[in-house]
């Protein structure tokens, strides 16, 4: 026999309690819901006594939440976010087909946009939106179909397919290559230091270079350090100094003649790129040649 669950108030009360409690103001709250300020009342009162407790305290300049008003607050909240990305997603899929892709600005940027013209002739009919971001992609505020993510461990309950491993090698501009020769350029040059925060512990520095070089590092040159790998990109490109580029990112600047290979020792990234998704973006059309495209171009290298 199913389980009898209790009765819900009526959509129109709880979003009287989430306006008034917002405004902190009954009155304010009739206003906003183009009621009047007895009507607000009389639902916060019926949702009291559904609830079985106090929600709210009254004071002469207005409305307070109890501790319970609180708590039930984040609950409506959030129940109110997922009937609005419920909202989004169905009109999404009214729309015309759409994939969103979500991955680090400069991975999208520098591996993904140079290759997106090939995302139409792999599938012409679906379009692709591409945001940039370094925050951790929650699936269910936002709607994301796919996350491009440095390593599987931000996602564990996402299905997820390995898409490269990237390495870093070091690289200047040409420019910078003129000031020095060959022999010194590696002992001399302003070096570029990429700050990662936490996650830098997963990217080879000049110091784990050297070492598998089987040199010393030089003695403190000018240096230069970067929280983004894009600028850390444009600086080396601009001539400021040596950079360990990681390949994938840095191929449209070598193919260009921006950057030069200083040194073909390569060292590799501790965790690979992965392509995450959640088990709804299955049934968004073009999903699995989305995953299939990905991997392909996984797969070719540079």
């Amino acid at each position: 026999m199913p389980v009898q669950l209790p009765r819900l108030p009526k959509i129109s009360v709880i979003q009287s309690f989430k306006v008034a409690a917002e405004l902190g103001s009954l009155a304010k709250a009739a206003a906003q819901l183009a009621l009047t300020p007895a009507a607000v009342s009389q639902q916060i009162r019926q949702l009291e006594e559904q609830l079985g407790s106090a929600l709210f305290l009254r004071t002469q300049s207005g409305v307070m939440l109890t501790e319970t008003g609180k708590e039930y607050l984040r609950y409506v909240t959030e129940a109110f976010d997922i009937l609005h990305l419920g909202q989004q997603n169905i009109r999404h899929a009214a729309s015309a087909p759409k994939l969103t892709v979500y991955a680090l600005p400069a991975l999208a940027s520098k591996w993904l946009l140079p290759r997106l013209a090939s995302w139409r002739d792999h599938c012409p009919d679906i379009d692709l939106s591409l945001h940039g971001t370094h925050s951790q992609v929650d699936f269910t505020a936002v709607p994301a179909d796919f996350v491009i993510c440095f390593g599987e461990d931000r996602y564990p309950q996402s299905d997820k397919l390995k898409l490269f491993q990237d390495e870093v090698l070091p690289v200047a501009s040409p420019a910078l290559l003129q000031r020095f020769t060959p022999e010194t350029i590696l002992s001399q040059a302003p070096l570029i230091h990429l700050d990662w925060g936490h996650e830098g512990r997963f990217l080879p520095d000049w110091q784990s270079w050297f070492q598998a070089k089987g040199m010393d590092e030089p003695l403190p040159q000018p240096a230069f350090s970067f929280n983004l790998t894009s600028l850390a990109i444009d600086a080396a490109v601009a001539g400021v100094g040596l950079l360990l580029g990681q390949r994938r990112l840095i191929a449209p600047e070598l193919a260009r003649g921006d950057l030069v290979v200083v040194d073909h020792l390569c060292l590799p990234l501790s965790k690979p790129y992965f392509l995450a998704w959640p088990q709804r973006t299955l049934s968004q059309p073009g999903s699995e040649a989305m995953i299939d495209w990905l991997s392909e171009l996984g797969a070719k290298g540079g």
